[in-house]
């Protein structure tokens, strides 16, 4: 592997380990940590805020390279842009993770695992991204045991209409259009966002296996938000978005393209069929496309302030595969022997998640008490070749929260009662407090337990068991924050989860509907704990570097990806302003100490990517972007391919 030319230690020496634009100042507001909107300084919950102005600053295309700079927050990619990519929160795998859109639940039900793909994820109409960590349940049920992921499209911040476009060009044949338009007066607001984004990309199957051919990707999204306050105060709306993509993929085993259609022999198939990373692949095809809806009203009746919700979100995966046909075994008389024929196939999953909540809010005992109901049903239909699947469940939960403010400290407690149509009742519950010890120190301190109810595929298909019951966490994190001078802040957090019940493919299970090998229940406690340690420096007025540690220690009973991250995430940055109207970013990310693949090591790595923002006046920007700027040789995941030095440059213009 090609080494990285910068010394981590020794731009580590030049202040304390800690992050800059993801620092949240004290008195922001944040709208994950709690049932209502709170104040950062008064929640115990551990939250990173990356505004609309830290992605400007980063020109980041890919969501993802925002998410692996955070803190806590691993991200694990299969190729290119539109390959799959999961993300961990504090080793807590993406099935732990919640994911909101505007409100709207975007993990995919047809998945395996509920799990959200932040691979067909792009920043282009992202204004605000909070990532809140530690076990949620009891704020927003099941899954939410490593955390939640809140995402806010465009939205209007000065009155009257505004439009911007912007354009990116770059290596890959990359390109990404889009154009935005915001109305604010004082009873309505509205914005709107359509984007285009596409790439030749690379080979998503490694090229140091020998795969050279390139996987591309398309996507078209329309995002939108809208909402009217009434004249007796009531205030209305909806915001929704669509997007459709297609992306190429490699399959783990291939039998070439020349061979469809054609009758082969089963010495044929076998002679031919090969692993990705023997000298020869061609792309399968994924069609994808969701929807979600969400419509909104927030009143008052009396002393209670109300909050009522509607969401409708739907998901279609198509797959475009080349396998051996359903003729198995046919026999040729002319030569003797049984052969079949390699077709395409199309294997297509179908998802949907309609939810209702309901939230009212009102004074108590000097604090303030929130009491809520919500339902959901999420339902999948998957259609394959050889077999169909179609199965749903549905949830109901009612849960409070109450906070109150005693001088400088400030505590919340929540409850949650969720009943599932499968595995019935669970309770879980977050306790969370936050001790100002003097206007530059916080003290906070978060114990909680989570629950997360099997998947419909684990429940019902054929490697599933109806018998499964949910997974039991709990959670722990502790931490301090001070802020010195302008600019300079440190922040340490210890963190600790356990989870028992932990659900896993066991191949060697029997009595399963296929004979052998379902999801079972792993017998045994599996644990994290780990330390982050983030912050900023102000070098100079107009020079500042920021920084991010976390390590991560697992034990684990399960044969998993429970324990597939990085023992030690490091991320710095350096940002200055060259000029009045010049500003350059530099950023490192190294993992290191990662588990071993299946007994084989895996190399740790090291990537710097820097970006250059021009003011160009009258609302207008340049930028130069260079990802990957070494050429660095590296995997994120063993056998998925990864882009060498990639270089895009772009025009933001608003007006």
């Amino acid at each position: 592997m090609k080494k990285t030319a910068v010394s981590l230690l020794a731009l580590l020496a030049a202040g304390p380990l800690p992050l800059q634009a993801q620092d949240i100042a004290l008195d922001e507001i944040v709208v994950s940590a709690n049932l209502s909107e709170t104040e950062a300084s008064r929640t115990g919950a551990t939250v990173e805020v990356v505004t609309a102005d830290d992605l400007r600053s980063t020109g980041d295309l890919r969501f993802s390279d925002v998410l692996r700079r955070l803190p806590g927050v691993s991200v694990n990619t299969r190729g290119g842009m539109g390959s799959q990519t999961g993300i961990a929160i504090r080793g807590a795998s993406q099935n732990y993770v919640g994911v909101l859109v505007d409100g709207i639940d975007v993990t995919d039900p047809t998945a395996t695992q509920v799990a959200f793909d932040f691979g067909q994820l792009t920043t282009v109409d992202v204004s605000r991204l909070e990532v809140l960590k530690g076990s949620q349940s009891a704020l927003y049920g099941s899954g939410a045991v490593g955390g939640v992921v809140t995402i806010t499209t465009l939205r209007p911040t000065e009155e009257g209409t505004h439009q911007s476009v912007a354009a990116e060009i770059g290596s890959q044949n990359t390109v990404a259009l889009s154009y935005g338009i915001t109305h604010l007066s004082d009873d309505w607001e509205a914005a709107l966002t359509l984007s285009h984004v596409q790439s030749d990309g690379f080979s998503n199957a490694s090229e140091s296996d020998g795969n050279t051919e390139a996987d591309g990707y398309e996507l078209d999204r329309l995002s939108f938000h809208v909402a009217r306050t009434l004249q007796n105060g009531v205030r209305i709306g909806l915001n929704g978005f669509t997007e459709k993509s297609e992306s190429e993929y490699d399959p783990g085993y291939y039998l070439p393209s020349s061979f469809l259609g054609r009758r082969l022999t089963f010495d044929e198939i076998l002679a031919s069929e090969v692993r990705l990373g023997d000298g020869e692949s061609y792309d399968e095809r994924l069609e994808r496309s969701s929807t979600g809806l969400r419509a909104f009203a927030e009143f008052d009746t009396g002393p209670v302030s109300h909050s009522v919700s509607v969401t409708d979100f739907r998901t279609e995966r198509t797959y475009f595969e080349n396998e051996v046909g359903p003729d198995y075994l046919d026999y040729d008389i002319a030569t003797g022997t049984y052969g079949t024929r390699i077709v395409q196939t199309e294997n297509t999953y179908k998802g949907r998640r309609t939810g209702v909540n309901w939230q009212g809010g009102f004074d108590l005992a000097g604090g303030r008490m929130i009491l809520g109901a919500d339902w959901k049903n999420e339902d999948f239909d998957q259609r394959f070749d050889w077999d169909d699947l179609s199965a749903d469940s549905s949830t109901t939960g009612v849960l409070g929260e109450f906070t109150r403010s005693l001088g400088d400290l400030d505590l919340t407690l929540s409850l949650r009662h969720e009943d599932h149509s499968t595995f019935g009742g669970f309770d879980s519950g977050r306790f969370a407090l936050a001790y100002r010890l003097d206007e530059a120190t916080i003290l906070r301190a978060q114990a909680g337990t989570g629950y997360r109810a099997p998947s419909n595929y684990e429940l019902f298909s054929d490697f599933g068991s109806a018998d499964l019951d949910p997974e039991q966490s709990r959670n722990v994190d502790l931490g301090i924050e001070h802020a010195f001078a302008e600019g300079t802040s440190l922040r340490a957090t210890a963190f600790f989860l356990e989870v028992e019940e932990l659900i896993d493919f066991n191949p060697n299970a029997m009595g399963c509907a296929v004979g052998r090998g379902c999801y079972s229940q792993v017998p045994g406690t599996s644990r994290r704990s780990g330390l982050e340690l983030s912050g900023t420096l102000a070098l100079t007025e107009t020079l500042g570097l920021a920084a991010a540690y976390t390590y991560t220690d697992s034990a684990t009973n399960a044969a998993t990806t429970w324990a597939s991250v990085p023992r030690h995430l490091v991320a710095v940055e350096l940002t200055s302003d060259l000029t009045p109207t010049l500003h350059g970013r530099i950023g490192l990310t190294t993992a290191m100490d990662r588990p071993d693949d299946f007994g084989t090591p895996v190399e740790n790595y090291s990537l710097v990517d820097a970006t250059l923002t021009k003011d160009l006046g009258a609302g207008r920007e340049a930028y130069l972007r260079v990802e990957n700027l070494f050429d660095e040789e590296y995997e994120q995941v063993p056998g998925y391919g990864t882009s060498g030095r990639a270089v895009f440059a772009g025009l933001r213009a608003r007006f």
